[in-house]
């Protein structure tokens, strides 16, 4: 049987959020042990809370929003490209990954221990400009992180308008712990939410 691997993390209050957006809320309307006949919870987040995707509608007033990006895109083949000792990936970095041909592509960090702390850590690994301009050259079509974001903390606008502007989905918050490198199926899919600017999504691998 193929291994499956679950990238999401739990949604819960504790989780790290980016700085301003809050944790999600979970709560109880009403309970069995209340008198009631059933439990009945209620969850409150913002669009990015744990792992999602973003839309081009997140930068961009008149962007598409989570509804109009095609399911090709987030279901399929994809590459698991890691990186170790570094905190910015470059263009020639990736130029040397021999990436031709590959249209989804997660990069796996030392991000990855950065879901051990509490807090929110901005000096986190991310793409510079150059190797977002690399990947939507030669096709690359899905771009996962394993944080909260494909950027520079300083620089929040630069990679994303150029991905997003480029019908490149951003697809962030990924636990890659465990997860080797190489060719995976990917499996992403957003809440069915429409014209928003992002989406939570449940994502998962499955070996090849």
């Amino acid at each position: 049987m193929k291994k499956i691997y679950d990238l999401s993390p739990e949604i819960r209050p504790e989780m790290i959020s980016w700085p301003g957006d809050g944790p999600p809320q979970i709560k109880l309307l009403h309970s069995i042990r209340g008198g009631f006949p059933t439990n009945l919870g209620q969850l409150t987040m913002t669009l990015h809370n744990g792992s999602h995707i973003d839309a081009p509608l997140h930068f961009f007033e008149d962007g598409d929003g989570v509804g109009e990006i095609p399911l090709e895109i987030l279901i399929g083949n994809v590459r698991v490209l890691r990186f170790s000792g570094v905190k910015t990936i470059t263009r020639d970095m990736l130029e040397q990954a021999e990436l031709r041909g590959v249209t989804r592509l997660i990069l796996a960090t030392d991000n990855e221990a950065l879901w051990d702390k509490p807090d929110f850590d901005r000096n986190y690994t991310y793409i510079d400009i150059e190797a977002a301009r690399y990947l939507t050259e030669i096709g690359v079509r899905l771009l996962g992180i394993d944080y909260l974001s494909v950027e520079d903390f300083e620089e929040t606008q630069g990679v994303h308008k150029h991905l997003l502007s480029r019908g490149v989905v951003i697809l962030e918050s990924l636990q890659l712990a465990g997860v080797a490198e190489g060719d995976y199926e990917l499996f992403c899919l957003p809440l069915k939410l429409g014209k928003v600017d992002g989406a939570p999504a449940r994502v998962i691998l499955i070996e090849r």
